[in-house]
């Protein structure tokens, strides 16, 4: 009669036939594909924009198009990420032992520009957000944008160049408050572009900016902060030009 430990050998191999076996049962069957949006109707068409498919084996899945250490279907992220642009980071997510979790950080909406009788918000970029019927307060308007045509996701205008100066300005404005804890962005009514050669803004609705698209916009904008703050009157109102010279101008009403 053979000892059972000649049989010590076969343990190893069972071990390993068990973790390969486990991985391929039917509870590792994708069941469900939930997507967290805030895009209404939109669930649906992003769990099948994925290319994930219902009943295939999460672990093969992953195997050929993701990450298995990771627990993240990649080839599901990149294909969302170049359709639906609207959104920031996506992660697609194996949550064991049969679904996905399609998750992403929302884009911040900054900017409102008026299309028709809706009005678009977007993102710094002029990517459209959302779509609303009513001007609300808290976003910067944008007026002087051509718009034939827009989708969600999408990059918004016919002369989107000269939209990435109220980009910039917006920036530059973050970028004072952040530094100097000041909220001069709150206070942007609105930002004109349709002068080819200069850029129009309103600030608090008393004073109206004019600046040089041709010189330094982070200068531009810094200065007129500077000016606000310290030599403009907390009630006074006129126009600050930047066009007229090397100096900023105050002309009050």
């Amino acid at each position: 009669m053979k000892s059972p430990r000649h049989f010590f050998w076969l343990i190893p191999i069972i071990i390993v036939l068990i973790a390969v076996t486990i991985p391929l049962l039917p509870a590792y069957n994708i069941k469900t594909i939930n997507v967290e949006t805030e895009f209404k109707g939109l669930a649906e068409e992003i769990a099948a924009e994925s290319g994930l498919k219902i009943g295939s084996n999460i672990f093969l899945t992953l195997l050929g198009k993701g990450n298995v250490f990771a627990m993240r279907f990649t080839e599901a992220e990149q294909l969302l990420r170049s359709k639906y642009t609207q959104f920031g980071n996506i992660r697609v997510i194996a949550e064991l032992p049969s679904s996905v979790l399609v998750e992403y950080t929302s884009k911040e909406p900054v900017f409102e520009i008026e299309y028709g009788d809706i009005n678009l918000i977007t993102d710094i970029n002029g990517c459209v957000l959302e779509s609303r019927s009513g001007h609300e307060l808290g976003f910067v308007r944008i007026t002087g944008v051509d718009i034939s045509s827009f989708a969600l996701g999408c990059i918004v205008g016919d002369n989107i160049e000269r939209f990435a100066y109220a980009s910039k300005i917006y920036t530059e404005l973050e970028f004072y408050d952040k530094s100097n804890l000041t909220a001069f962005r709150e206070y942007i009514d609105w930002i004109d572009l349709s002068n080819p050669s200069g850029i129009a803004l309103m600030y608090d609705g008393r004073i109206l900016v004019k600046l040089d698209s041709t010189d330094d916009i982070a200068y531009q904008t810094a200065a007129m902060c500077v000016s606000l703050s310290q030599h403009i009157g907390y009630t006074e109102k006129g126009t600050l030009d930047f066009t007229s010279g090397d100096n900023p101008v105050f002309s009050p009403e």
